[in-house]
């Protein structure tokens, strides 16, 4: 049994319905999980605990979210303050990271994402543990003077993503993950 550690910042509720299917997933397969929403989080959280870490925002202008960035910023300086991160990022054995992101992709598609998700997956890859799996999730804009985007990127109409195709899928893809881990992880014991 897995513990799972669930991060993520939602602006407007698109990251969080993903969020809370990881979370759903990861309990129905017996992991003890833990979610957080790292807005307002002000004090570091111990990455080093859990087997298995989902972090997941918006992407905005290519980053995650401006609560995801403050927050991964605290979690850096708290692990040079304790030196956490050591030189050539030795791999921490049981331990690995999922990161996602929710996007809308106007412009160019799925390539605005996946910038987002390279920067939130250096924090775990500085700690040594490996980013195992990433997701992006088309999530439309919410914002009333943004939603005509909904129809006009590449992507084609996203007005009602991510919806229930898109968190079936997800829920899939938590239940494969968390069973290969479990696997790996037998074979090391």
């Amino acid at each position: 049994m897995l513990n799972v550690l669930n991060i993520y910042a939602s602006l407007n509720g698109q990251t969080r319905k993903v969020s809370r299917e990881i979370e759903r997933a990861c309990a129905e397969q017996g992991c003890t999980v833990t979610s957080l929403d790292v807005a307002g989080q002000e004090h570091p959280y111990d990455l080093l605990a859990p087997n298995l870490t989902f972090i997941g925002s918006g992407v905005y202008t290519w980053l995650p979210g401006k609560p995801m960035l403050q927050w991964i910023d605290r979690q850096l300086k708290h692990a040079r303050e304790h030196e956490l991160i050591k030189p050539g990022s030795p791999r921490l054995p049981g331990r690995f990271a999922c990161a996602y992101c929710t996007y809308a992709g106007p412009h160019t598609g799925e390539a605005e994402a996946i910038p987002a998700l390279k920067y939130m997956e250096q924090l775990f890859d500085h700690l040594g543990i490996p980013v195992v799996a990433e997701w992006t999730i088309p999530g439309a804009f919410i914002p009333k003077k943004m939603r005509f985007m909904n129809v006009l990127g590449r992507l084609g109409d996203i007005s009602d993503r991510p919806n229930a195709h898109d968190l079936s899928e997800i829920r899939e893809k938590v239940r494969g993950l968390v069973l290969s881990l479990e696997a790996a992880m037998a074979g090391l014991k």
